[in-house]
């Protein structure tokens, strides 16, 4: 369209000129992200190709709807519905809790546990801080703990959701980048199972050098305990066959996500909670779930393809590198970027809004793939639990509408620095992400 008003081709400067202005425009002006992202896509096109090239969105459109691999999204989101809706999450929590709670810091240390089990079944930062919270943060002010490390372990604990496989952000940035999904699950989860651990020493540490951020244990029944510890054996085992089977190459991570949906029916209807009501409920806010993230990725995708039409991406890439960066000094760019953007931006939109751009220039400066998945997940994992966006903090302030966002704030800080030092590691021992995906 330019080139026909002007006589002349645009250039990517231009192009990604009119990229970054309009899509500031669009966020500023409140537009939904998937609406701004196809939105700005579009007009790419249609200012590099005129009417011509928008006839190609509805081939994008239709390419993208028809991924293999997106259909694990809501069947994961199904599997981790069913367990919270029948109810059967808090058994699990309640067996988490007698298992953990005998460490320094109590059931502190349920949260993390539960999270990090619930996580390897759900996919989602958000429905794993929600699951664990609803559970836990009744019963544990009830029993006196301190808000601000109760708000927070739950709140850092909801981001093992995103790293733990399987995840959901890394689905959508296989799919996006062209990498093997179970690669980037078995790539997630020694580091995932790391930052689980991280948390809970920091706890314990900080239990112990202030016993009352943590009530004396109560007195319970050994029988009683057992009773309630023999409820985590049915996530533990269905965990097992999911990712399992798709580490030996039994099933595929879509056809893994279904046998877990399997399981999750077969677990509600053992504990007698399968009801029409959970059924309905459960499909609701699956198909709410996946709509939003659909929406996204295929907006997205009309984005992510204007900007190879165009040409920007290798433009951007190109000059990114002429600039004499060192491989570091981009990789702390990147850090920095995505800290401001987890801001303003959620973790799937943060994906599909950079990747196009950067990972041409990601793959120039020689960073392993995997491994640049497992740390951006990491990184859209503080966008989660930091201000102004934090929505793991929204989200558990809604379970407990009596707090004050400032506690949710102070709680999730340490977490905030735990997690950024994960990253200073992976970069130190990139393996902790890698050796087991090269057992493959």
């Amino acid at each position: 369209m330019i080139e026909s008003l002007t006589g002349v081709a645009p250039t990517w400067q231009l192009l990604f000129a009119i990229l970054i202005g309009a899509m500031a425009v669009s966020l500023l002006v409140g537009q939904w992200i998937a609406f701004a992202l196809g939105t700005v896509g579009t007009l790419l096109i249609f200012a590099a190709k005129g009417a011509l090239g928008i006839s190609a969105i509805g081939s994008i459109v239709w390419n993208t709807g028809n991924s293999y691999i997106l259909i694990a999204i809501p069947l994961f989101l199904l599997m981790g519905e069913l367990i919270l809706r029948s109810g059967v999450s808090l058994y699990f929590y309640r067996g988490v809790g007698v298992l953990l709670e005998r460490l320094p810091g109590g059931l502190y240390h349920a949260n993390i546990g539960a999270c990090a089990l619930f996580a390897a079944i759900c996919g989602s930062s958000v429905a794993t801080a929600a699951t664990i919270g609803t559970v836990a943060i009744p019963e544990l002010l009830r029993r006196g703990y301190d808000r601000t490390l109760l708000f927070g372990s739950i709140a850092a604990g909801g981001t093992l959701g995103i790293l733990i496989p399987p995840s959901i952000p890394m689905i959508l940035y296989g799919a996006l980048v062209s990498e093997s999904v179970p690669k980037l699950f078995m790539a997630g989860m020694i580091p995932g199972v790391a930052l689980a651990l991280v948390f809970s020493i920091y706890i314990a540490i900080r239990s112990l050098a202030n016993a009352r951020l943590a009530p004396r244990l109560q007195e319970r029944s050994p029988r009683r305990d057992l009773r309630e510890a023999i409820h985590v054996v049915p996530v533990v085992v269905l965990l097992g066959i999911v990712l399992g089977g798709i580490y030996a190459g039994i099933f595929t991570p879509t056809e893994g996500a279904a046998v877990g949906v399997a399981g999750a029916f077969a677990m509600a209807a053992i504990y007698r909670r399968l009801s029409v009501a959970v059924i309905r409920e459960a499909v609701i806010m699956t198909v709410r779930t996946t709509g939003m993230v659909m929406l996204i990725v295929v907006s997205a995708q009309i984005l992510s393809a204007a900007l190879t039409f165009t040409g920007v991406s290798r433009g951007v890439s190109e000059w990114i590198y002429s600039i004499g960066l060192s491989k570091w000094t981009f990789f702390l760019a990147l850090v920095v970027l995505y800290i401001v953007l987890g801001c303003f931006v959620e973790g799937i939109a943060m994906i599909y809004i950079t990747l196009p751009v950067l990972y041409p220039a990601v793959q120039r400066f020689g960073f392993d793939p995997i491994w640049f998945g497992v740390v951006l997940v990491i990184l859209i994992e503080l966008g989660q639990i930091h201000p102004p966006m934090g929505i793991n903090l929204f989200t558990i302030q809604a379970i407990a509408p009596d707090s004050e966002f400032s506690e949710m704030v102070i709680g999730a800080l340490p977490f905030v620095f735990l997690i950024l030092a994960m990253v200073g590691v992976l970069c130190l021992v990139p393996s902790m992400a890698l050796w087991l995906p090269s057992l493959m």
